[in-house]
């Protein structure tokens, strides 16, 4: 039988797809010390997000055959020497999509509308903070999205029926492909900056994009445009982003990613109330982390089993020479 490896307890239907195929040992922490020990032993690790797999944990774990992700991003774990031992690194996309949609849709509105303040303002028994007339409302608002993939198609559909206007930057797609979306493609980051009224980041964390948002380019958005960030803390640079708050260039900001996580409590964006924050926590709604186990489980005995992952960053390249 498999021996699978859990660098952190998963769901239920996480554990259910594994009972009876394989025999499954959670680690008692999650540091690379631990887990690097007991993954020597291991057939499979379905890894969360507190461990970083190294090329040395992979190095030391001969019967390892794969990395099961219970998500997709794939950034804790080398894929250069899982690759180099015949490891397949294996994630779950598609099922988080909507939630992270939603929670973007969520931020767009509750920053628009002021929620926090209001919040805060009624309970201080400020009821007439109602004549202020903060909030502001979206229709005919531009909104652009920074990526066009799955999560970004689906932001772009919500804010639609909400009458925004949708513009879009992807160097990977071509204005013909979007003939149907009524979304318009544009050809330069820049251009969507200057225009939008809010900008919602939707790219992955890659060398290309590290802090992708960067001073020069907050400089160019619309004074009083909000940013909104799901994706990754590293594509923005949050010292510049800091500095375009405070001097009231942007309005405000809804974070659910930081470069750092958990966030220094000293970080200066903590104590900004025109920014709101949320734990990462966009695509971990109850159902979706439900189905992120169960796909993570699959994914692992899939491969045990010498069929293809439903998601891969190297089944291509280890294909044929799983293990070693």
């Amino acid at each position: 039988m498999f021996r699978i490896l859990l660098s952190e307890p998963i769901e239920a239907a996480g554990m259910a797809a594994l009972q009876g195929k394989a025999e499954v040992l959670i680690s008692p922490d999650p540091s690379g010390e631990t887990v690097g020990h007991l993954l020597r032993d291991a057939d499979a690790l379905i890894l969360r997000t507190a461990t970083k797999v190294t090329r040395a944990m992979i190095a030391g774990a001969p019967r390892l055959k794969v990395i099961s992700r219970t998500g997709g991003g794939l950034n804790n774990v080398d894929i250069d020497a899982a690759t180099e031992f015949g490891v397949v690194v294996a994630g779950v996309k598609g099922p988080q999509d909507r939630y992270v949609a939603e929670h973007t849709i969520a931020l767009i509105m509750a920053i628009s509308k002021q929620l926090p303040y209001l919040d805060e303002q009624t309970r201080k028994g400020n009821f007439r903070s109602r004549f202020e007339y903060k909030p502001m409302g979206l229709e005919g608002k531009i909104l652009g999205l920074v990526g066009f993939g799955r999560i970004g198609k689906i932001v772009a559909a919500v804010a639609q029926v909400l009458g925004m206007e949708v513009l879009a930057y992807d160097p990977y797609l071509k204005p013909g492909q979007l003939q149907d979306s009524n979304v318009r493609l544009v050809e330069s980051p820049e251009i969507l900056l200057a225009a939008a009224d809010f900008v919602s980041l939707h790219v992955p964390a890659t060398p290309e994009t590290e802090k992708f948002i960067n001073a020069e380019r907050l400089a160019l958005m619309k004074p009083g445009a909000f940013l909104i960030n799901t994706a990754r803390g590293e594509i923005v640079d949050e010292s510049a982003l800091v500095e375009a708050l405070t001097s009231g260039h942007l309005a405000g900001a809804g974070l659910d990613v930081l470069a750092q996580e958990p966030p220094d409590p000293n970080s200066p964006l903590m104590g900004m109330k025109s920014v709101i924050l949320s734990p990462h926590t966009a695509g971990l709604t109850k159902e979706g982390v439900a189905l992120l186990a169960r796909g993570a489980a699959e994914n692992a005995l899939a491969v045990l089993e010498g069929r293809a992952p439903s998601f891969s960053g190297n089944w291509e390249k280890v294909q044929g020479r799983i293990g070693r």
